[in-house]
């Protein structure tokens, strides 16, 4: 009897230090990656809109994707707006800021910041039609703005769009069960450095390319959210639905991009693979084609736009 309760102290105390050091090295962790994330030099993505041939018809909104901004279409802006777009890349809240700034920000914030452009484009010329472009997150937050009625969405463009996050780097659980772990056993680490790799093919746009490395997990929780809202929706978009992938996208998963895709009901359908290009489709091998793609779809004869069933 002794013995037994001997060993059942010696493996309360084990895990109690378990414990113990479990919390030491989260508050190290904590104030380390604070530290950083508070540099001078700390990498952050572009803030600054981009607002081309405003006169331009049809009008057409990119939303950026996580963790990164507006600049991720400074290729692919001049070339719509070229072909006689108007052109408007917003950027949405939360990116671009130190941690602390990014506490907070939720689903509801990205889509008040997607709505209250389309409102703002629409004031300008309410006749004029809008099309919704987004890359990765904001190919979610396009399509999830498009299901809105009150939108008034003609079509929808999605490059390489956050369906599910690629397992490519979580063999043994998914990232989001990962995430939910990491969630509930940190007490003091909110900021998460990000270990993404710049996926992009060619080198000098990988080298150029900026984004947000030190992430509040609080972005985290709304872009899981933005997943769950979207991915049972599929069949309800009956409108027009250009989309492109990359078939090797290390940051989503490009085939349960490609059965959402096959789930819709669209009108006027488009899946455009980017054989040569990373996730970043917009700055990647093949974006002057792609644009030319997009231009075209967009300008097709088309039926008057759909409503969300």
């Amino acid at each position: 009897m002794i013995l037994l309760l001997r060993a059942c102290l010696y493996i309360f105390a084990a895990a109690l230090a378990f414990i113990l050091l479990g919390l030491i090295a989260d508050a190290l962790y904590a104030r380390r990656i604070t530290r950083r994330a508070h540099a001078p030099d700390a990498p952050r993505g572009s803030a600054q809109p981009i607002r081309l041939n405003p006169a331009g018809s049809p009008a057409l909104l990119l939303i950026h994707g996580f963790a990164d901004g507006p600049s991720v279409f400074a290729q692919l802006a001049p070339a719509f707006a070229a072909a006689g777009l108007s052109v408007n890349a917003l950027h949405l809240s939360g990116f671009g800021i130190p941690p602390p700034q990014m506490a907070g920000t939720t689903l509801a914030d990205w889509r008040q910041d997607v709505d209250k452009e389309i409102q703002a484009i629409r004031a300008q010329n309410p006749a004029r039609p809008i099309w919704l472009l987004g890359h990765s997150l904001g190919g979610a937050l396009a399509f999830d703005a498009a299901l809105r009625p009150e939108n008034h969405i003609a079509g929808v463009v999605m490059l390489a769009p956050l369906i599910q996050v690629s397992r490519t780097r979580a063999p043994l659980l998914s990232p989001r069960q990962w995430f939910t772990i990491f969630d509930r056993l940190l007490l003091f680490t909110d900021t998460i450095e990000s270990r993404l790799p710049k996926d992009l093919r060619n080198p000098t746009a990988r080298n150029a390319y900026r984004t947000d490395k030190y992430i509040h997990r609080d972005l985290y929780r709304a872009l899981f959210a933005t997943i769950d809202a979207i991915s049972p929706r599929a069949a309800d978009w009956s409108g027009p639905l250009f989309m492109a992938v990359s078939p090797t996208d290390e940051i989503v998963d490009s085939a349960a991009t490609k059965q959402f895709f096959d789930a819709t009901q669209a009108s006027r359908a488009q899946f455009y693979e980017q054989p040569d290009a990373g996730h970043v489709l917009p700055l990647d091998n093949g974006h002057t084609q792609l644009a030319q793609e997009i231009i075209r779809f967009i300008l097709a004869p088309a039926a008057p736009p759909v409503s969300p069933r």
